[in-house]
């Protein structure tokens, strides 16, 4: 696969430059977030009451939860291994998982979830794995991570149309808002990937209308950006439609990565001994909540999460039970894994293997 090694090097740089001060303040706003989150939220719940509920907790379906994240996370990292694979490009799943932990830990951090795959390129790259290959099966990754999100919320959405009736006006716009965001970033990519020539005029008479607007300046400079970008993806394209099979099984191992997600509520549950719960009914509303905060604009959804999920999850559980559910479901799917994706990622940023290593291809 050709691309510009001039580009390349913009990109790879302005990656690199995306890190102490952004991060930092990312890491400020999530902090503020949580601490107004947990200052609402325990408005009406003391911490010693919460402890004597987890001091009880059946540790068995905790750690069959924490179980859950780990299906989460070999899912994305064989699927990233099965898309370089396409490239005859062999990643050790080491390696890959901890491509899945920076994943993780930098779309935890910034708002929409918009750092994770920047910083899996980077270290993709300082590894030795080719910039187009790489790029090209994140991208494919993000497109159907977001399109079966959207298919199995609006299965279920569909499925559990009364219930979601029932809910409050602010709910709804949530989910409206995220079937229209979820929609059109995978109908993007897809477009990108698979229809060269009808993005290019797309493309191109945007940037038009921005020219025309003074929104932008610089015109060729942006046309050269997205002319590399849609010659990248659209070259990738034809991989895929050459082995098709690659496509479907990473659709699977998105479907099952989804699934350990959307099951933790459900062990939360078990743990703390509440009775009379099924695990359709958590995945169906699991599903209607992923699907309506994951385009929220605030780092790993804070806020939006917990609140959603109280009301959400109001209708199934009882009122005394349902805080120490969240904060157990929450702490093992977002707090809990961000410490130790964050821990992962320390030990990503200095393994090195001795030297940045250079692409393997299978044989």
């Amino acid at each position: 696969m050709v691309f510009s090694e001039s580009w390349k090097g913009v990109t790879i740089l302005k990656q690199k430059r995306m890190h102490k001060r952004q991060m930092m303040i990312c890491l400020a706003v999530l902090a503020v977030l949580s601490f107004m989150t947990f200052h609402i939220l325990f408005k009406d719940h003391s911490p010693e009451s919460l402890y004597e509920v987890f001091s009880g907790a059946d540790w068995r379906f905790v750690g069959l939860g924490a179980a859950c994240m780990a299906v989460y996370l070999i899912c994305e990292a064989e699927s990233i291994r099965t898309l370089m694979g396409a490239f005859q490009t062999k990643v050790p799943f080491l390696r890959s998982a901890g491509y899945s932990f920076a994943d993780f830990y930098f779309s935890a951090i910034t708002p929409s979830a918009t750092g994770g795959q920047p910083m899996q390129l980077y270290y993709m790259t300082r590894d030795g794995f080719g910039f187009a290959q790489s790029s090209f099966s994140l991208l494919t990754l993000a497109a159907v991570y977001q399109l079966m999100v959207l298919v199995y919320g609006v299965v279920m959405v569909i499925l559990k149309y009364p219930y979601v009736q029932s809910q409050g006006r602010l709910i709804k716009w949530l989910l409206v808002f995220g079937i229209a965001v979820n929609g059109l970033c995978s109908l993007g990519i897809l477009l990108v990937i698979l229809k060269r020539a009808l993005v290019e005029r797309i493309a191109m008479t945007g940037i038009s209308i921005a020219v025309k607007l003074r929104i932008i300046k610089d015109r060729r400079k942006l046309e050269r950006k997205a002319e590399h970008l849609i010659d990248e993806y659209s070259r990738g394209g034809e991989c895929f439609r050459k082995y098709p099979q690659v496509f479907v099984k990473v659709m699977i191992l998105t479907a099952f990565r989804l699934t350990a997600l959307f099951l933790i509520p459900y062990f939360a549950c078990l743990a703390l001994g509440i009775g009379g719960v099924e695990p359709l009914e958590f995945l169906a509303v699991q599903a209607i909540l992923s699907l309506a905060v994951t385009a929220v604009p605030l780092p790993g959804s804070v806020g939006a999460s917990e609140g959603s999920f109280m009301i959400l999850y109001s209708g199934m559980v009882a009122a005394d039970h349902l805080f120490p559910m969240m904060m157990l479901s929450r702490g093992i799917s977002f707090y809990g894994f961000l410490a130790v994706s964050g821990a992962a990622t320390l030990v990503l940023q200095f393994w090195n293997a001795g030297k940045h290593r250079k692409t393997e291809v299978q044989t």
